[in-house]
């Protein structure tokens, strides 16, 4: 026992620091001090008012002496204090214990022989406790009125940081603005404690600084740590907070910040989502199909959560199909079918280029399919007919692809393709100048015919029945002959040998 109370008093020398606890002789929680030979350790002892010194003898005779004196040193303790000799050993034997009540200085020795003669004196200095820290808080679970903010401040783990140092300026709505909130949302309290937005929310009611009342202005915009801000409105004596939320009890005080309550919940601007339909209307050359999205009523649908993914035919495109259909832009917007020709270029599901090697294909949100080719050399890829002239153009909700062709979806069905166009090439493959088509097209359609890649080779116009062209200079290979008919479509493929 000695060897540990000594090593415990030169522990508390060396570190500067005292150590408090209740295993010792006297059974009593407060800072030890040894006497043993001819000196008290430590010989200075300092705490806070109401702690308690407890001295143990681990060595010869001695007492504890706070009364006078004894080698006549003039004293002036705030209280006296002394305990009787008692012989120590090497456990350790109490003498007494004393708790300081009065801030001061206190002077106390040995009085056995020439003890205090011989230095064995020493000094206990007692100060007042710092004053409790109060935080903001504090302040909020201290109020009966924000049982349910101190609720969600605990959900979210911002306790701690109400707690730290500051300084912060806390807007704090009431039970009452809560519980409103909360009927407007139509959800319950604990929906709000589990919502993925509450520390946002939260945030948005604290401001990093001390803002006091008197540094409100009219007008002012107070940056929060959700990194928005908020605006003060002053008239007269009221004060609001983005124009709605009054505060109705401002410049409660905290050691860290100060609390003003208010009457509403803050709630931050939800960022703006981009969308597919945003790109395509910030665009300068898809006023077209600007146009014919509103016309079919698909904004809702582009706007939408997604991911959805957008081929974007150009106004050039569209001007490309009117003129091969002997149409106007205009005739094009008032088809009956413009809804599901704009859906044929929707995919359900996020398609960057890289996600689109040679051979992909995808069903558009009318069902038909897309079919994705890359040009050989290059890394343009092609859907269908149309070349893919600016890629990757992304949204929150999805992508837009830029493309040079409109997309038009087949009829439902061969036998309905076959009974309603009932195309025939004569002869096919064809190695001599002269081809002819044949079929149940309506006068003023159109041919349309490209090579393997896609490529535009012409397109002429045809009276009904029977249409016959030259095929003299075009290269061996395979070729599509599409016969437009209105918004019907039929394709069939040539062979040039």
């Amino acid at each position: 026992m000695k060897q540990f109370l000594m090593v415990l008093g030169f522990f508390m020398l060396a570190s500067g620091s005292l150590v408090f606890g209740q295993d010792n002789p006297c059974g009593v929680e407060g800072v030890v001090v040894e006497a043993s030979s001819t000196q008290f350790t430590p010989s200075n002892v300092e705490i806070e008012m109401g702690q308690t010194v407890v001295w143990v003898n681990v060595q010869g005779t001695h007492d504890v002496n706070g009364v006078d004196s004894s080698i006549g040193e003039s004293w002036n303790n705030p209280e006296t204090f002394s305990f009787g000799a008692v012989v120590g050993n090497s456990e350790g034997v109490c003498i007494g214990s004393h708790t300081f009540t009065m801030e001061g200085i206190y002077d106390y020795d040995c009085s056995i022989g020439n003890h205090a003669q011989n230095g064995m004196v020493a000094t206990v200095v007692v100060t007042s406790p710092p004053p409790p820290v109060t935080t903001v808080m504090d302040i909020i679970a201290g109020s009966d009125d924000h049982t349910l903010l101190e609720a969600a401040i605990l959900a979210a783990g911002l306790d701690d940081a109400l707690n730290g140092e500051g300084p912060l300026t806390v807007f704090a709505p009431t039970d009452d603005a809560i519980t409103s909130l909360l009927g407007t949302l139509g959800i319950t309290a604990e929906e709000l404690l589990a919502s993925p937005m509450l520390s946002n929310i939260l945030l948005y009611h604290v401001a990093g600084g001390l803002v006091m009342s008197s540094d409100l202005s009219d007008n002012q915009s107070i940056e929060m740590l959700q990194g928005d801000f908020v605006l003060i409105n002053i008239n007269g004596d009221l004060v609001t907070v983005n124009q709605d939320a009054v505060v109705t009890e401002p410049d409660l005080s905290a050691d860290n910040g100060v609390v003003h309550v208010i009457d509403e919940v803050l709630l931050p601007t939800p960022d703006q989502m981009t969308t597919v339909l945003d790109i395509i209307n910030a665009s300068d050359s898809h006023t077209t199909l600007q146009a014919a999205i509103v016309e079919a009523g698909l904004e809702g649908a582009l706007s939408s959560e997604g991911p959805l993914t957008v081929f974007a035919p150009t106004d050039a495109a569209f001007e490309a199909l009117a003129t091969a259909l002997g149409v106007t832009v205009s005739g094009l917007l008032a088809s009956p079918n413009l809804s599901e020709i704009l859906q044929h270029h929707v995919v359900d599901g996020l398609y960057l280029a890289a996600d689109l090697p040679e051979g992909t294909i995808l069903s558009s949100l009318i069902g038909d399919d897309l079919v994705f080719t890359i040009m050989e050399g290059t890394d343009m890829v092609h859907v269908n007919d149309a070349m893919v002239i600016v890629p990757d153009l992304t949204a929150d909700n999805g992508v837009v692809h830029v493309i040079d062709a409109v997309l038009l979806p087949t009829i439902s069905g061969i036998e309905e393709a076959e009974k309603g166009l009932a195309l025939q090439l004569f002869p096919n493959p064809v190695s001599q100048d002269m081809v002819q088509l044949t079929g149940n097209w309506d006068a003023g359609s159109t041919l349309v015919v490209c090579d393997a890649s896609g490529r535009l080779v012409f397109s002429q116009p045809m009276s009904s029945g029977t249409h016959t062209w030259n095929v003299e200079g075009l290269p061996v290979g395979m070729y599509s002959a599409t016969v437009l008919s209105g918004l019907t479509r039929q394709t069939v493929s040539l062979i040039v040998q």
